[in-house]
């Protein structure tokens, strides 16, 4: 049972990251008088074509597999090379700290949201280790943005996920699932928790207004200008990773894990993980509003923004959770 979930868990969070960013695009291109990607294809197309593109993200990946990938003869090649697997074995790593609606293997285990927390920093380090060895000049700022964006934003993630910890009184991701059941979710006890959560989600997906690190009319594609074929396939890969993780998070520790029955039989854990999938679907279609409406920022403008404004929203959800642990609310 253990060998299935741990070969089933990276593909559950995989597709999902796949479906989430296929929402991520559709809902942009509406917002743009675009038709994006199409959920039902046109009659005559769907011999040819199939009947929907909600795997695009998926076939995107898989086009850019049989493509050359190239290297700049100033590149540290190592670096260059290994960063990108390195990014998706550590987001692989991360989906089995995820609770799927019950369905886990690692989400459990006591200090499971450490190690989470962790491999999610790591995933972005490695994007950063690797733009850096490309020697292009592109990387290089869009290096220096994604270091400044890292550096800001993961203080105000940090204290938003460790204010439901200390509200749960445990680090482990199902133990704060399992807290909530007892109560309510965390989203009603400390929203303040949860919106600096969903703002830092979208710097962690560079979605606007935090696109500064990828700004294509200003650096081409910032720390990824340089990669192409299999390696780029791969960042894309870990990336979607990194959706599905970052959503399944915010749902597992302010929406009760989507848990609406026991995880006690298979029934259970399927109508779960719907609930789960649905929950996910909703952050993201929140998420992808804001990409769709909000203007980027200019860096500095970013920085001074979390900094004055996202930080001590972050600080204040930890307070409130300090003051409900010393009342003795919970």
């Amino acid at each position: 049972m253990l060998v299935a979930l741990a070969v089933l868990i990276p593909i559950i969070s995989f597709m999902i990251g796949v479906l989430l960013n296929f929402e991520i695009r559709k809902v942009f291109a509406r917002a743009q008088y675009r038709l994006g990607p199409l959920l039902t294809m046109y009659s005559d197309l769907r011999g040819l074509l199939g009947f929907t593109r909600i795997l695009q993200p998926l076939y995107d990946i898989l086009k850019l597999s049989y493509k050359e990938t190239l290297i700049p003869k100033s590149a540290n090649k190592m670096l260059f090379t290994s960063s990108p697997w390195i990014s998706l074995i550590l987001a692989v790593a991360a989906s089995y700290f995820i609770s799927y609606g019950g369905l886990t293997i690692l989400a459990n285990i006591e200090l499971s949201l450490i190690f989470l927390t962790y491999l999610i920093v790591g995933v972005s380090l490695f994007w950063i280790i690797g733009a850096s060895a490309s020697s292009s000049p592109w990387g290089a700022i869009g290096v220096r943005r994604e270091a400044e964006l890292l550096f800001s934003i993961e203080v105000a993630l940090l204290s938003s996920i460790f204010s439901a910890a200390l509200l749960a009184n445990t680090l482990s991701v199902q133990g704060i699932v399992n807290a909530q059941l007892k109560l309510y979710p965390y989203i009603l006890l400390n929203p303040l928790a949860a919106i600096t959560f969903m703002i830092a989600l979208l710097g962690k997906l560079q979605l606007k207004p935090f696109d500064i690190p990828d700004a294509e009319v200003e650096i081409v594609a910032g720390p990824f200008t340089e990669y192409s074929g299999k390696l780029l396939a791969l960042l894309l890969a870990s990336k979607y990773f990194l959706t599905a993780i970052m959503t399944g998070l915010f749902v597992n520790i302010f929406l009760g894990g989507g848990q609406i029955l026991p995880p006690t039989n298979s029934l259970n854990l399927a109508v779960n993980f719907i609930v789960f999938l649905i929950l996910c679907i909703a952050v993201a279609f929140i998420a992808s509003l804001i990409h769709a409406v909000a203007p980027r920022f200019r860096v500095d403008q970013g920085f001074k923004w979390v900094i004055t404004r996202l930080w001590p929203l972050a600080f204040a959800s930890l307070a409130l959770s300090i003051v409900f642990k010393s009342m003795g609310v919970l």
